[in-house]
């Protein structure tokens, strides 16, 4: 191949989140380079993490550079020194006390079992929160984990003021973070940690510090 100048050969694992994820496309990689001088990147997130075998030349992670699990489990890279890059944020607008039995929010998906404060985030789906995250996905209001409660609408959602009295219009609200890891909210919500981070609309202010 005397017109041919260096070559790269790159691929990109599909499992390489599994312990054995990676073996079958590692002996077809070997087979393909046999007798070829070429350098070799191969290993994405998971494989960075999880596939010393596989690092060759140069690795080329992506989703733990934010600081999240490529399998989508934060216990799996609690141990790693990965930390959260990325927060969403924002702060309470409104606050209520709801009666035992009254609704909260479009479909009247939750009903107060006693009386009980609620915190209404300016946050929505038209920001990329997810519209499917169920009562219960956590938040951290002023420092105090607590749930969402009721459906996600397009510029609110509410939250659960019971654990943190305290908590009024203006207090700060972590929706993913340091604390509240992006992907317990994506796994509440039936999705993953790539496709909320994808999902932030542009009017969302971006502060890089």
């Amino acid at each position: 191949m005397a017109n041919v100048g260096e070559m790269t050969l790159m691929s990109h694992f599909a499992e390489a989140e599994h312990p054995d994820g990676i073996s079958g496309a590692m002996a077809r990689i070997e087979q393909a380079a046999e007798g070829l001088e070429c350098r070799r990147s191969l290993s994405n997130s998971a494989a960075t993490l999880w596939h010393p075998e596989a690092h060759f030349d140069w690795v080329r992670p992506g989703i733990i550079l934010y600081g999240a699990s490529p399998s989508g489990q934060w216990r799996d890279i609690a141990n790693t020194g990965l930390r959260p890059v990325m927060t969403l944020s924002s702060e309470i607008i409104g606050v209520q006390t709801l009666k035992a039995g009254e609704r909260v929010g479009y479909g009247g998906r939750y009903t107060a079992r006693d009386e009980q404060r609620i915190g209404i985030v300016a946050a929505g789906y038209a920001d990329g929160y997810p519209r499917h995250a169920p009562t219960g996905t956590p938040v951290l209001v002023d420092g105090v984990r607590t749930m969402t409660v009721g459906t996600v609408s397009m510029d609110m959602l509410a939250v659960d003021l019971t654990p943190c009295p305290q908590a009024g219009i203006g207090t700060p609200v972590e929706l993913w973070g340091k604390e509240i890891k992006i992907d317990d909210v994506a796994a509440a919500a039936g999705t993953v940690g790539y496709e909320l981070m994808c999902a932030l609309a542009l009017r969302v202010p971006v502060v890089t510090v």
